[in-house]
């Protein structure tokens, strides 16, 4: 039984089963739109054992370990240790009213020692708590489920690296070993050559079809030929049979130079296409990859990235050179243009990115870990800038809910993955589960 959340219920024995029923019942009743499995109430150690078989074969996405009173801690500790290092949420009842007094069951003095013993374990965990009629706790378990179900999607996610990453970016270079190993995904490196023969066998009648739904969804600038929208629409045709042959759930790819200049045709505008499926972006920036497809788990709508092109007192300027989901755009803003820069070739998605609540962010390294950097804020629209020889990038200006200053300070890339959305409070719980040091700014 897969895609649950299952909830295991500790008490001590010696207070009235009454009331430890009443509380485990309230707390059924608060979660039950995420239609969590419970089992039994865990007294001593054959509950213990019980809940244990259960947990197996449940095999959830999320486990609340719930304390409804005092509970000796080698109970928790043996229910749920074949289980460290999956997604927990420790929940914690408080005080509740009974016959006009505040009461307790001493569930809160349990939580301060299974929550140090779980940290003595090493258990990645969220401890959470309040009564079982608080919908912020109800907030913070869906909160937790989502990021839970993304967690377990990354563990079978597999990312296409075409090329290697651009430019000399160091940043955008990552262990794949350890991306397995501490995150899920497993990289694999197809190279560009096989990407430019694909594109060159797609037949003209083919590229036609997708020539027509490119044109559905931008406008063309006037220096725009068919004969370049053509290319685009075999580059893109390329890029799915490459996904769909090595099982793909995101792919990024490396334009500079092979592409740009040796071939003479850059792959903007056929990722902007793709990146309306699933993550998709350029300059094989692994981690910046990795980014997107956190937040495409998190909320299910198309990502982009951007590099951070200014910090100013309120706002950070942002935009990739070339890529961005068309349908990160209003359509009437729509357009693709030609690139008339020497050291590109080919054309690009022209388009600002729409306004709206988005959020930021950043997998990096972090001393044999990651971390990641997060922020929050108001797309406002594209200022009159542009790198100079180019068109208009797509991008934004974002006015940040946070402290521009700090967010320099914390800079850990060019890159930053970008999801229209507040999802903050989702990124660190995921980061909670992953052990990934989470930084807001």
């Amino acid at each position: 039984m897969e895609g649950t959340l299952f909830v295991i219920p500790f008490a001590y024995p010696f207070y009235p089963r009454e009331i430890i029923d009443e509380q485990v019942e309230l707390s059924k009743r608060l979660l039950k739109k995420l239609t969590p499995a419970f089992a039994d109430t865990v007294f001593d150690g054959h509950d213990s054992k019980k809940a244990l078989k259960m947990l197996r074969a449940h095999d959830p996405d999320l486990v609340v370990a719930l304390l409804v009173s005092w509970i000796e801690a080698p109970h928790v500790i043996d229910t749920l240790r074949d289980y460290f290092g999956k997604p927990l949420v420790l929940w914690s009842h408080t005080s509740f009213q009974r016959e006009g007094k505040k009461q307790t069951l001493g569930a809160f003095v349990a939580g301060g020692v299974v929550k140090q013993t779980l940290d003595d374990f090493n258990a990645p965990f969220v401890f959470i708590y309040g009564r079982p009629g608080d919908t912020g706790v109800l907030l913070q378990i869906e909160r937790g489920y989502r990021a839970a179900k993304a967690v377990k999607r990354l563990k079978s996610t597999r990312i296409g690296l075409i090329g290697y990453p651009a430019l000399g970016m160091y940043t955008g270079t990552v262990d794949p070993i350890a991306v397995k190993k501490l995150l899920g995904p497993e990289i694999v490196h197809i190279d560009q050559y096989q990407l430019i023969q694909k594109s060159e066998a797609v037949s003209e009648s083919h590229a036609k079809k997708i020539t027509g739904n490119i044109k559905d969804l931008a406008g063309l600038g006037s220096n725009v030929s068919e004969e370049n929208i053509s290319l685009s629409s075999k580059m893109y045709t390329a890029l799915k049979e490459l996904v769909d042959e090595n099982q793909l759930d995101a792919v990024t790819v490396k334009c500079q130079y092979e592409l740009s200049q040796i071939y003479k045709y850059t792959p903007c505008v056929a990722l902007s296409l793709l990146g309306n499926e699933f993550p998709s972006s350029c300059e094989g920036d692994l981690l910046t990859i990795l980014s997107q497809v956190i937040l495409y788990y998190l909320t299910g709508e198309a990502v982009t990235y951007a590099d951070i092109h200014e910090v100013l007192d309120e706002r950070v300027l942002v935009a990739s050179c070339g890529f961005a989901p068309f349908s990160m755009s209003e359509r009437e803003d729509r357009t693709i243009a030609r690139w008339g820069w020497e050291a590109f070739s080919g054309v690009l998605n022209s388009s600002p990115l729409r306004k709206g609540t988005v959020t930021m962010a950043r997998l990096s390294r972090d001393r044999g870990g990651f971390k990641m950097h997060v922020a929050t804020g108001k797309s406002v629209g594209r200022s009159e800038w542009n790198e100079i020889g180019c068109p208009p990038f797509p991008g934004t200006d974002i006015v940040l809910d946070g402290n521009t200053k700090a967010f320099a300070k914390e800079l850990v890339s060019n890159h930053y993955a970008l999801v229209y959305g507040d999802v903050r409070e989702e990124l660190r719980v995921m980061c909670d589960f992953l052990d990934v040091h989470y930084i807001y700014t």
